[in-house]
């Protein structure tokens, strides 16, 4: 079966600076591709109801926003055919020197290749979007599909950096990986945002934490650097 993975980061200046956030967080949508153009146009109609012309983003929920945004995540948790996951990094324990040649940009593409690698089955295609930005080496994102398709019995058939404007999967991505980052960064955040994550709490059935590597709605991998996570 073909998969499209469409991948986005929130609080990612950690990797970089740890004294700007506690956690990073790297999320991805996974969804069918014959469910592509059923999911866009779901969340394009959403849009158009609340006369938005610009992008969804974790950073634009406010009080004008948040009927479009708490009808984003129904959409989100009542369709049998998207599924999130999200990679939680501890800046604290970040050691660039020791695992990644002393480059943050190397060490977040392997924090993104443990993001989807987990997820990959046997026998699928996948292609695989992420939300594009300059590398000091330019060939990162093919990299990443390369070292993909070496450990996998999956068929890693693109990945692609796509801007998040062209893109309303990134920024369903975005949202959840900003809800999923302000929640670990313990941020005492406007009103608006606290009742998305309330309403993503209340659909889970817990706070948002890390989950098992089964959990298939909502997958949270909260990595343990202490222990080799690389």
């Amino acid at each position: 079966m073909n998969y499209e993975v469409y991948c986005d980061e929130s609080c990612v200046e950690a990797i970089f600076d740890k004294s700007s956030h506690k956690y990073a967080v790297i999320g991805g949508i996974w969804i069918p591709s014959e469910s592509r153009n059923d999911i866009k146009a779901a969340l394009n109609k959403l849009k158009e109801k609340y006369n938005l012309k610009g992008e969804m983003k974790w950073q634009k929920v406010s009080p004008s926003t948040m009927k479009l945004y708490k009808d984003l995540i129904r959409i989100f948790f009542t369709s049998d055919n998207i599924r999130f996951r999200a990679i939680c990094i501890n800046s604290a324990a970040l050691d660039h020197n020791k695992f990644n040649q002393g480059s943050g940009e190397l060490g977040f593409y392997k924090f993104y290749y443990l993001l989807i690698q987990r997820w990959l089955v046997n026998e699928n295609v996948y292609s695989i979007f992420v939300d594009y930005k300059v590398n000091g080496n330019r060939h990162r994102v093919k990299d990443l599909g390369k070292v993909l398709q070496r450990t996998t019995m999956a068929t890693v058939n693109q990945t692609q950096a796509l801007p998040s404007h062209e893109s309303v999967l990134i920024q369903l991505a975005d949202v959840l990986s900003g809800a999923v980052a302000s929640a670990y960064n313990e941020e005492n955040t406007f009103e608006t945002k606290l009742a998305i994550r309330t309403l993503i709490e209340e659909y889970l059935g817990h706070k948002i934490t890390g989950t098992s590597l089964q959990e298939q709605k909502f997958n949270i991998f909260d990595i343990n650097l202490q222990k080799g996570g690389w």
